[in-house]
């Protein structure tokens, strides 16, 4: 295996596990506006009803508060939810398409005649990235995550009535919830870029008509989980039953295709030139190839 081929393999992966930190922005800016506007009812929870530094509410004051403050909470997830659902399809969509057409330039630029591959149809990157894994869309795990958000700063509210919490200890115990939501959805994320990446480079692996093995790649450091080390560089045929990555939340592990003869310096174009012969050219850019392959 060229180690030069690898890493190029690999470094797809992690430029796609850097757009997701550079896109995760405007979700997380959504969850601050909402813990924000949380710790303003919040506060004037306590300057209403507060005894000695505690909530002091009766029984039907409890349900009427809850009550007010499960449906604030409703709205602030449903926009949360949106904001999240909308940017995780974009980051998907990209992610799948770049791992695609990365991979082919990657394989394209190290072998003599040019491989095969697909112009991506919109709706079969569509029906890629929306393929439920264990009955659930990624969609669904994102509103999964909202409703657990919204139960869960209820019950810590319902318990600070009850037990007489300060403001301070609500106040973290809110912003905890908000931060293990947001986290949740940052794993998800990655999650499912992952699951993305692995689906779009086994499709031109077997588009290209060239790729007959793949190898299993696991980055080995303190980090690394047992199943996946444990699999780091085995080999299986294309066609064969193999496993995927993601294996688990936070995998760092990718399917390296086996091109045989793969040298990064010349190649030979499919495209006869005017005098009939199909040219040897170096190698191009990967903007400039996507060029010439008419991708947009």
């Amino acid at each position: 295996m060229n180690k030069q081929f690898e890493q190029e393999i690999i470094r797809i992966k992690e430029d796609m596990e850097r757009l997701v930190d550079k896109d995760m922005k405007p979700i997380l800016e959504a969850y601050k506006r909402a813990l924000n506007d949380v710790r303003e009812d919040i506060a004037k929870l306590y300057v209403k009803y507060a005894v000695d530094g505690a909530l002091s509410v009766s029984k039907q004051q409890r349900y009427t508060i809850l009550k007010q403050l499960e449906n604030k909470l409703l709205q602030h997830a449903k926009e949360i939810g949106y904001i999240d659902l909308g940017h995780t399809t974009k980051i998907l969509e990209d992610v799948f398409s770049e791992s695609y057409y990365q991979t082919a330039f990657v394989i394209d630029k190290g072998i003599e005649t040019a491989i095969n591959f697909a112009i991506l149809k919109p709706e079969f990157v569509k029906a890629a990235i929306e393929m439920p894994i264990e009955e659930k869309m990624f969609s669904d795990r994102i509103w999964d995550n909202k409703s657990k958000l919204v139960q869960r700063v209820r019950k810590s509210v319902e318990k600070a009535m009850i037990q007489g919490t300060s403001i301070d200890k609500l106040a973290r115990d809110i912003k905890k919830e908000f931060g293990s939501s947001a986290y949740e959805s940052k794993r998800l994320i990655h999650t499912e870029v992952a699951r993305c990446q692995s689906q779009a480079q086994n499709q031109i692996y077997k588009d290209s008509g060239l790729v007959k093995k793949v190898m299993w790649s696991a980055t080995l450091d303190k980090l690394t989980n047992p199943e996946d080390a444990v699999l780091d560089g085995k080999m299986w045929d294309i066609d064969e039953e193999h496993p995927s990555p993601p294996l688990h939340p936070n995998c760092r592990c990718c399917l390296i295709p086996v091109v045989p003869g793969w040298t990064p310096t010349k190649r030979r174009e499919n495209i006869k030139d005017s005098s009939g012969k199909k040219p040897i050219i170096d190698y191009q850019d990967y903007n400039s190839w996507k060029q010439s392959k008419n991708i947009s």
